[in-house]
């Protein structure tokens, strides 16, 4: 974002900061849940000359993001349940671009390679080997890989399409948004190593983003009800919640404190491991959860942004017991 020549004062100029809230909103709306727990890190801000002194209809940003997580354990009914740890490293690929000065249109894709390693293998058959011992499903789907056999497995998850419109109310920013999440193809998703539920998702939310007077200080709410595909009786629609408070340290440096939250329908009763309801637990679980997590934005030149964070989950209702996650992502404007 380029503030000009040179900051002559201690606050940060309010139009740019506003701009680079705007900015920040669509992106936000549109990442990736899936039943994981990734970084939901804000995208980077457009030059402060194109969005106020120009138009930002034809242009927008592409962007690629690592994420480190690591897993430990399963949470469910108040307990943690020791499973074993997997371990799993995401590429995401971006694309973000405004059709009008107030409407955008969004893309996303990540690839997700997990391992899992631990006592509790999910087995679709009882021919692989891990599997010799353990109780399988009645109705063997050799269709599933199985994939909890202690190597790394990788995979294409959910095409994510959004758009959304950017509204500003006296520099209090809104941004409504509508996404929706394709499977990219039939992966697999009995396996405690797969990379997402295969489940159509439809996500509508706004976010509202505002800098206060005289400071360089910001927040941003967001809320979204997602509604998910059944593939069996069991609802499993569920709310969503972003929570971000930040602080402009220049015009390159910001640093941000961060909360999400995930909360629905969903079964979490008991199971008969052998039943093809089984084969379907992880496409019915709730996958609750609430995460904190600190990060920060370098913007180190007119068109690219560094961004970094670091989350862990603080609270989980049949889910993952991940330790962290830990997020850098490159974005270029054009």
């Amino acid at each position: 974002m380029q503030w000009g020549k040179r900051m002559k004062h201690a606050n940060l100029p309010a139009r740019a900061a506003t701009a680079m809230l705007c900015s920040c909103c669509s992106i936000v709306a549109a990442a990736h849940d899936g039943g994981g727990l990734s970084g939901q890190t804000a995208t980077a801000p457009e030059p402060i000359d194109q969005a106020l002194g120009e138009t930002r209809q034809g242009h927008g940003s592409i962007s690629i993001a690592y994420i480190n997580t690591l897993v430990n354990g399963f949470k469910a009914g108040g307990m943690k349940i020791p499973i074993g740890a997997v371990r799993s490293h995401t590429l995401s690929f971006g694309v973000d671009y405004f059709l009008t000065d107030n409407w955008s249109v969004s893309a996303d894709i990540p690839y997700i390679i997990n391992r899992y390693r631990g006592p509790d293998p999910h087995c679709p058959t009882s021919a692989p080997p891990p599997c010799a011992h353990f109780q399988v499903l009645q109705h063997p789907h050799p269709e599933s890989k199985f994939l909890d056999d202690g190597k790394f497995h990788g995979d294409w998850q959910d095409w994510g399409f959004g758009g959304a419109y950017h509204a500003n109310f006296h520099d209090y920013l809104l941004t409504p948004f509508a996404n929706l999440y394709i499977p990219s193809h039939a992966y697999t998703f009995y396996s405690q190593a797969a990379v997402g539920t295969r489940l159509r998702r439809l996500e509508v939310g706004a976010t509202l983003a505002h800098q206060f007077a005289f400071s360089n200080l910001y927040y941003r709410l967001g809320y979204a009800r997602v509604f998910q595909q059944r593939t069996t009786d069991q609802n499993v629609d569920y709310n969503k919640v972003d929570l971000e408070a930040g602080y402009f340290l220049n015009p390159a440096w910001s640093v941000k404190l961060f909360a999400n939250g995930k909360k629905g329908g969903g079964y979490t009763g008991e199971y008969d491991f052998t039943s093809d309801i089984w084969y379907r637990h992880d496409q019915r679980a709730p996958h609750a959860y609430a995460s904190a997590g600190f990060g920060t934005d370098w913007r180190f030149n007119d068109r690219y942004t560094l961004t970094g964070s670091l989350q862990r989950e603080i609270w989980g209702l049949a889910i993952f017991d991940f330790k962290y996650a830990l997020e850098l992502r490159l974005t270029r404007e054009f």
